[in-house]
């Protein structure tokens, strides 16, 4: 503890806090290898008990059974995957079960793919579908017997190897319908559109006529498609108003935005701005008010609505147990921990006001993200409870970021709780890093022009995000629609989306390739206006 004071004032920082009894003892008896101290803390009430019970399923002198009591109960409480794969292994070497799910919940740690592959070669099927739903494709592969049609299929097919994973298919469709939507998903990749659309034909349901309307589209049927895609939900019934857009049939389209309007899906506010922009292109003005008064959120910001009045009203959270521990620990240089007592804290007892409170302990403490985390299924009923919901938070980095690059700090704001929710370790299932999300490709580029830094450091990660985005504006002439689909699915992206729109920024709205450039620009203008309400009074 002294060797970190000594360093925290040789660095010019302030000197951290003195550890608590309890994790100053954890870390000493930790050390030492002190079983009897770590054994005692076990039992304590608070996150120091599952550091210790960690530390106890890692000591090869206890009995099997005792360890794997401790690794589960550290398992149960983190779900971290180093301590599902300790669970994997004792469960195995007790001849308990449970050891396939510890593993998988491990996964992609290559020595938890290991045992799953151990396993699924001595005929285990629950470890084939670990395995799968892990990813670990190439590894069930492997260890798969031929006589497995389904699985091989099905993995083949995630990785990419149609042709190969045809025949399997062909098998599996004999004896399972869905092996015969699998068969015709394959057929489609293979853009055999005729046989495809007779496999989808002959089925029944939302998924094949999607997969018919997919067929007879790569054919250049597109009636016959849009026909289809009607009957495939609210994905297929949005596919299908955006061909008969294109096909002129204007009428369709919009009886099909009505409907999507009307319903609760993803759509909903998209058909609602859409219908709006042909109401209005045409001149039906019954249309084009129904249409705008339904519209809320950032789609609602983007036709001139005005945001939403928050109230006035503040709310005066309770102290939480343990708030001054909490405090200690994040003072003392030990987030993690200080996250592990509120949450322990929530175990034993969870209700709106104890999570309220806790949250705004740890956006007091910096802690901006983890805050989230706890405030995410609550409603919103005070002013109070929108700011922490929607918190200014790193105002230095933000506040100087915005400055250099000529931002508002509202739309910084918004951008990073939108990418991250204010988490710093973040990290996408593409491998996109930190507060604003960089992928490697962009990460670097920008890191050639300012220095190289760290992704998940908090003040480089906005400083590049702001400027990244500036970049977008300047690119995308102040559209600021146009330079948040950049920011999202970048400026190559954008570029030929718009230009297949004709430069109409409704259009490129509407047919963009993807959808998640236009959800995200929703959500980003969304939360620019909240950030621009919520702070216009002290």
């Amino acid at each position: 503890m002294r060797v970190l004071l000594m360093l925290a004032i040789m660095l010019g920082g302030a000197a951290l806090a003195a550890l608590p009894p309890a994790y100053d003892e954890y870390q000493q008896a930790r050390q030492v290898g002190d079983g009897v101290a770590l054994a005692r803390l076990a039992g304590a009430d608070g996150y120091v008990g599952i550091l210790a019970a960690r530390e106890l399923a890692r000591r090869p002198e206890l009995a099997p059974a005792q360890r794997l009591a401790y690794a589960e109960r550290a398992a149960r409480f983190d779900n971290s995957k180093k301590d599902w794969l300790l669970v994997g292994r004792l469960r195995e070497q007790l001849g308990k079960s449970g050891a396939v799910d510890a593993y998988g919940r491990a996964l992609p740690l290559a020595e938890a793919e290991e045992a799953l592959a151990r396993l699924a070669a001595g005929g285990d099927r629950q470890a084939y579908a670990a395995l799968y739903r892990g990813g670990a494709y190439e590894t069930l592969l492997r260890v798969l017997p031929t006589k497995e049609v389904s699985w091989r299929a099905r993995a083949l097919y995630r990785l990419g190897r149609y042709r190969e994973a045809l025949p399997y298919y062909q098998a599996w469709a004999a004896s399972s319908e869905e092996g015969r939507l699998g068969l015709g998903r394959v057929l489609l990749k293979l853009e055999a559109y005729d046989l495809a659309a007779a496999v989808f034909g002959g089925l029944e349901g939302q998924a094949a006529a999607e997969g018919l309307g997919e067929a007879l589209l790569g054919q250049g049927d597109q009636s016959g498609a849009a026909a289809a895609f009607a009957r495939a939900g609210s994905a297929g019934r949005w596919r299908a108003a955006g061909i008969y857009e294109k096909l002129g049939q204007t009428d369709k389209a919009r009886d099909l935005y009505r409907q999507l309007a009307r319903g609760d899906s993803l759509y909903a506010d998209d058909a609602l701005l859409r219908l709006w922009v042909l109401a209005r292109r045409s001149g039906d003005a019954a249309d084009a008010s129904w249409a705008y008064a339904g519209l809320e959120g950032g789609l609602a910001v983007l036709v001139g609505k005005q945001p939403f009045e928050p109230p006035r009203e503040r709310s005066v959270y309770i102290t939480p147990p343990r708030a001054d521990l909490v405090r200690t620990l994040a003072d003392a240089g030990h987030p993690d921990w200080a996250w592990g007592e509120v949450r322990f804290e929530l175990n034993k007892q969870d209700d709106p006001q104890r999570r309220r409170s806790y949250a705004d302990l740890l956006e007091s403490l910096g802690m901006w993200g983890r805050a989230l985390k706890l405030t995410k299924t609550l409603g919103r009923n005070s002013l109070s409870d929108w700011r922490m919901d929607y918190p200014r938070a790193y105002p230095d980095a933000v506040q100087a970021a915005a400055r250099e690059f000529g931002l508002e700090p509202e739309l910084l704001w918004a951008v990073i709780r939108v990418e991250s929710r204010f988490d710093p370790q973040a990290q996408s299932p593409t491998g996109a890093k930190g507060l604003m999300q960089f992928t490697k490709g962009t990460w670097a580029e920008v890191a050639a022009r300012f220095g190289a830094a760290d992704p998940f450091d908090p003040e480089a990660s906005i400083r590049y995000g702001a400027y990244y985005l500036s970049r977008q504006l300047r690119a995308f002439d102040g559209l600021l629609v146009c330079a948040l689909s950049a920011y999202n699915g970048g400026p190559g992206y954008t570029r030929r989306a718009l230009k297949a729109a004709g430069g109409d920024v409704w259009d490129f709205l509407r047919f963009q390739p993807r959808d998640e450039p236009r959800e995200y620009v929703e959500r980003v203008l969304w939360a620019y206006a909240v950030y621009k309400a919520l702070y216009r009074w002290p």
